[in-house]
């Protein structure tokens, strides 16, 4: 007889694998059977399904006559594995008792042990969910993958991770993209949980996680205050979920810095990059007509950078965070207009509603809640404009974040700069401060 050895362990122990190779061994020596291969699955259960690369697909590839265990427990978990290993025509010993699939009160005993060992499984899973349900209740974590920006327990904030979070969630506020987020995650040699670099993915990940604001998710919603430390405060965290699920999430290529925020002095339509004449010169152009406004573009740049420091160096320049500030009342009301929202559903499934009554109750809730989170927006937004302190910390910004902050303080109107001129005429830029 070939004699296959297969050995598993749940948890990774190589001391268990060890003891439970000397006792299949002393079992094949005894039964004066030919040793043919082992077979190991170190830290993988077995309530898990395990593929043809592991130990147990392996085994059951082979060509071994039977296959020797220390209990059936080791080979499977539920039916299923037992139909398989049926299957496969193998005989099974186990050192704490011999099953022989090979007759009929065989597979009915091995069934029933089979179907013990799945309830131990469930009831064990069950178990598992209540006391993870009670921890996020009690706002603590409920374990898993180390979250960025807090130490292996989930609860003590690793320094360095939460200030990159910090200036990340700031960044993102002022106008940069989660790629630029990332790249700057990754420029500090930050990783992910995976050892990975950061990508916009995963920036929005971490941006979209209630952990950072002191809160605690489970099971897809949030269901209390956290034990551990925000990270943000509600404001610029209420901002960032306004800017993630609207048009800001969704861009992914860079633009130039008047891009979605110059308009065209004649029309009104945003400005685009390009078309310019010259090869290679940056320029700006109407978006609804060509024969509008085509402009070079650093000369205008240029111009509207230094209105915006001049503003920043004024002496009034801390009084514009101010004036945008959202009320607790805000965030309350929003939280509210939101839950009805998501009746409205409740109440068409009851056949409370009408489609219609539920479509004309939508619209009108949705132009609140647009209107709330764009203040709440904007008041993360002052945040990060009060931070940059002078007109030099915003010269220093990207261009997506000194995007952002011009789109704050001013309406840009770009006029064509009329036949003829070869000079950057200020008078051609009109600006209306907000």
């Amino acid at each position: 007889m070939r004699a296959a050895i297969y050995l598993r362990q749940s948890l990774d122990n190589a001391e268990g694998i060890d003891r439970q190779r000397e006792r299949t061994r002393s079992l094949i020596t005894a039964r004066g059977w030919t040793l043919s291969e082992v077979f190991t699955d170190n830290d993988v259960s077995a309530s898990k399904q395990r593929g043809p690369d592991t130990g147990w697909g392996r085994m059951l590839a082979s060509d071994a006559d039977v296959v020797v265990a220390v209990d059936l427990d080791r080979l499977l978990r539920d039916v299923r594995d037992l139909s398989v290993l049926i299957d496969s025509g193998k005989l099974v010993v186990t050192v704490d008792g011999e099953i022989d699939l090979s007759t009929a009160d065989g597979e009915f005993r091995a069934t029933m042990l089979a179907g013990i060992a799945r309830f131990e499984v469930r009831r064990k899973s069950e178990r598992q969910r209540r006391a993870n349900d009670a921890r996020a209740r009690a706002g603590r974590w409920v374990g898993g993958r180390r979250p960025f920006g807090f130490e292996d327990n989930g609860m003590t904030v690793r320094e360095d991770e939460a200030n990159a979070i910090r200036e990340g969630f700031r960044a993102y506020v002022g106008g940069d993209t989660l790629s630029a987020v990332a790249r700057a995650w990754t420029a500090a040699g930050f990783t992910t949980g995976q050892g990975g670099v950061w990508e916009r993915t995963a920036v929005r990940a971490v941006l979209s996680n209630p952990r950072y604001v002191g809160k605690v998710r489970h099971r897809g919603e949030i269901v209390a205050d956290a034990a551990w430390p925000a990270l943000v405060d509600v404001d610029t965290w209420e901002a960032t979920q306004s800017l993630i699920n609207g048009s800001r999430g969704r861009r992914t290529r860079a633009q130039s810095l008047l891009t979605g925020v110059g308009l065209c002095g004649v029309c009104d339509s945003p400005l685009h990059a390009g078309g310019n004449a010259r090869r290679g010169v940056r320029g700006y152009r109407c978006s609804a007509s060509l024969g509008h406004v085509a402009r070079m573009a650093e000369p205008v740049e240029e111009y509207v950078d230094a209105l915006v420091a001049a503003r920043l160096d004024m002496p009034d320049a801390t009084s514009l965070a101010q004036s945008a500030e959202a009320s607790p009342e805000d965030r309350a009301r929003l939280d509210a207009l939101r839950v009805r929202r998501e009746a409205l559903g409740v109440e068409f499934a009851d056949g409370n509603l009408t489609a219609e009554q539920v479509r004309a109750a939508t619209e009108r809730l949705n132009v609140q809640i647009t209107d709330l989170e764009a203040r709440l927006a904007d008041s993360g937004r002052a945040r990060v404009l009060g931070d940059l302190g002078s007109g030099s910390a915003y010269l220093a910004l990207s261009d997506s974040r000194r995007r952002q902050v011009i789109d704050t303080l001013m309406r840009v109107r770009v006029m064509p700069p009329g036949r003829g001129t070869r000079t950057f005429r200020p008078e051609s830029v009109v600006i209306e401060w907000k």
